[in-house]
């Protein structure tokens, strides 16, 4: 017997001897017979001699006509391709690399993974698609479930940001926050003061006169009247169903059904003549209409001319006409003031700078030696009160709109913003939408809002979030956008409407709030 042949028995021997399963006996004696076919090849010059199976060897099928193994010096590492594959059991290894190419579903299905960090191949077609586009698109969608700007579905946020390199599927919100130009901004104050505006009139047509409410609804309280043929001016068209107006010193919102606008308005005062024309009738002191400062706009005049007040001695300055009122301001003696109205009166009302209210006749020095005193020492060096309470919660405020210094136009239109985003209150939240009304999204939402007032901002939050001043969120004004990252990506948008609340199209289950401002907000954008 020859040498490979006796190999093979003592392998068998072996085998059978340690125990190895029947997987390595099978292999063993596979490798005997393959030697013995060899051997019978090689030596041609010797008749075949028939071969007596083994009462161990396995049935001629399961021989396979591959090359022998070439490494016998180890028996216990047998080369798969001998093994035969009924037998064999492929490994575990073996399986998981070969389950991408069987198995691997398109990326858009990796995308609405539930698995948050789960890592997608790169490499495919769906990864030329824009980063910017497509991660957007599915935070926006994914937002439905949002309350306060927190989100519940975590995994489908980290899938879309499988385009991303894997450094960047690992960035923290404050390694993202590093990475900006985020500045201190400089100090503003939401503007209280008024603009005066081009008039546009509008005239009752109702038999039965019509109302003038505080908010944009039938049920509202009512703030003012007008008779049938009265006159009121357009400042805001709120909506379809509903007109915001200005009525000597009413301000509130007029059903569209109970005025003509336009040319037949028009012709209306044209013919009564505007002086004639009967206005509103208030209802509601001014001071208690939260509509009195839906917008910042009037048909009146808003600057007054200064007429000089010089504190006798410090004073205060009164939300009302009594002493017991909340004190809005002091001003020190020879403390400048301008009265604005109410002059002759005990109570005369004045401002000094943003500080508005009532004082006492007898405390101010005006006139003729007031004038002197003010040339003297010089109107910018002299002291002004200094503001107890803040305009916007100064009841006293708008006693009346004039003041002797002209409204900062950005500022006011901040304002203006802030309360035209309020009437969308409740309106649907709608994945990729713009519309104020029929339904949007997060950025759709501030997007729209801008437009309104003449800014083009970009359409994703991701965008809009770097596209201005960057501001710490805790410097955030009224009509500033704050911006929300979970794990390094920027995901949602809100606008910051004062008093640490936000206004923001939150997801379909709620539509578009107010809520606080949430935890998860990493930055402020300025753009005005």
């Amino acid at each position: 017997m020859k040498y490979r042949q006796m190999m093979a028995l003592g392998l068998s021997a072996l085998l059978s001897v340690s125990g190895v399963g029947s997987q390595g006996r099978a292999y063993a004696e596979n490798a005997e017979a393959v030697a013995a076919s060899e051997d019978k090849q090689e030596d041609t010059s010797q008749p075949p001699v028939p071969e007596t199976p083994a009462a161990t060897e396995p049935p001629a099928e399961t021989q396979k006509p591959t090359e022998p193994p070439t490494e016998t010096q180890k028996p216990t590492e047998p080369p798969t391709e001998t093994q035969p594959p009924t037998e064999s059991q492929p490994s575990e290894d073996t399986t998981e690399a070969q389950a991408p190419e069987e198995t691997a579903p398109p990326a858009e299905t990796e995308l609405i993974s539930d698995a948050p960090g789960t890592e997608v191949p790169s490499g495919t077609e769906g990864d030329a698609e824009s980063e910017t586009g497509m991660s957007e698109t599915l935070t926006e969608g994914e937002t439905e479930s949002e309350t306060e700007t927190e989100l519940d579905e975590e995994g489908l946020i980290e899938a879309g940001t499988e385009e991303e390199t894997e450094e960047e599927e690992h960035i923290t919100n404050e390694q993202l926050i590093a990475r900006q130009n985020i500045v201190i901004p400089p100090d503003i104050a939401l503007e209280f003061r008024f603009v005066q505006v081009d008039k546009v009139y509008a005239v009752v047509k109702n038999p039965n006169g019509a109302a003038i409410r505080e908010e944009q609804e039938e049920s509202s309280a009512v703030v003012g009247t007008l008779a049938e043929g009265g006159l009121c001016y357009i400042l805001e068209n709120a909506g379809a169903e509903w007109i915001y107006v200005e009525s000597g010193s009413v301000r509130g919102f007029i059903s569209a059904d109970d005025i003509e606008t336009g040319e037949a308005a028009e012709a209306a005062v044209k013919k009564n003549g505007e002086e004639d024309m009967e206005l509103a009738v208030s209802r509601m002191q001014y001071s208690e209409n939260d509509a009195m400062t839906y917008t910042h706009t009037t048909v009146y005049p808003v600057m007054a001319d200064k007429v000089y007040g010089i504190a006798r001695k410090s004073l205060n300055i009164y939300e009302e006409k009594r002493d017991s009122a909340r004190v809005t301001g002091t001003l020190e003696e020879d403390g400048l003031c301008y009265i604005l109205a109410d002059a002759q009166k005990e109570w005369i009302f004045v401002e000094s700078g943003d500080a508005r209210g009532f004082v006492r006749t007898g405390e101010l020095l005006a006139g003729v030696e007031a004038v002197e005193k003010v040339m003297e020492a010089g109107e910018l060096s002299m002291t002004l009160a200094d503001v107890k309470i803040q305009p916007e919660e100064n009841k006293g405020c708008y006693y009346t709109l004039t003041s002797v210094r002209e409204a900062s136009r950005n500022n006011l239109l901040r304002s203006d913003m802030v309360n035209f985003a309020f009437q969308f209150l409740g309106n649907p939240y709608v994945w990729g939408g713009t519309s104020l009304t029929n339904g949007c999204d997060c950025s759709g939402f501030t997007q729209s809002i801008y437009a309104h007032f003449g800014y083009s901002i970009p359409r994703v939050a991701e965008a809009q979030a770097v596209c201005a001043m960057q501001i710490p969120v805790s410097e955030a004004a009224p009509g500033d956008l704050i911006f929300y990252a979970r794990n390094g990506y920027v995901y949602h948008v809100s606008m910051y409407i004062g008093g640490g609340q936000v206004i923001h199209a939150a997801g379909t289950r709620v539509g578009i709030i107010i809520s606080g401002i949430g935890s998860s907000a990493v930055w402020a954008v300025r753009i005005i």
